[in-house]
């Protein structure tokens, strides 16, 4: 009886969801360093992920793709809430210093080793909100890092803006990403 009041327990615990610790509702927008901008952007898939779920890598752009970034942002996590009720799906915000950055999928799962990978250079400037449009894989769970960018930018701004009041839509930049070349792999092989 004891074991399975504790195999429960853990069950119970086991299913449990994160919070995005990029959730608009958390930062700060009076508290941004000076020299620092924002930015905000969704991500998603068409469902949720376990075995190889996919985040969005965040790095100041000449740094290698092996090094720690500044963020991961969930894409099709599973042990995420979606903000969505179509689709696995969040909405972030950052603050990150002026200066330029890249995107790029991150696959959450050891056993895989990436040959190509696309990156998506974006820049931010001084005391500007950029949104750089929803990042979508098509196939949630694919071990692939086929994705677009969609600007949905009335949808997110709205709940963006639902979370964090402080956010102004009328002055933010929309600068949607789009892929530029690749943070690791050799486009000609």
């Amino acid at each position: 009886m004891k074991w399975t009041i504790v195999s429960m327990l853990v069950l119970l615990t086991s299913c449990a969801t994160l919070d995005n610790r990029y959730d608009p509702a958390k930062l700060s927008v009076g508290g941004v360093a000076p020299g620092s901008g924002v930015v905000v952007l969704s991500t998603g898939a068409q469902e949720r992920c376990i075995s190889a779920s996919t985040f969005l890598k965040v790095a100041p752009a000449q740094s290698p793709y092996y090094v720690t970034g500044i963020a991961l942002l969930p894409v099709d996590s599973y042990a995420l809430k979606s903000d969505f009720p179509d689709h696995q799906g969040n909405v972030h915000a950052l603050a990150l210093p002026a200066g330029k950055y890249y995107l790029a999928p991150w696959v959450a799962n050891p056993m895989l080793k990436a040959v190509k990978i696309p990156k998506a250079e974006f820049s931010v400037n001084a005391g500007e909100v950029v949104y750089l449009g929803e990042y979508f894989m098509p196939v949630a769970c694919s071990w692939s890092t086929q994705s677009k960018f969609f600007n949905r930018f009335n949808r997110d701004i709205d709940l963006i803006t639902a979370k964090n009041p402080s956010i102004d839509r009328s002055k933010v930049v929309v600068r949607i990403g789009g892929f530029t070349g690749l943070a690791i792999g050799n486009p000609n092989p």
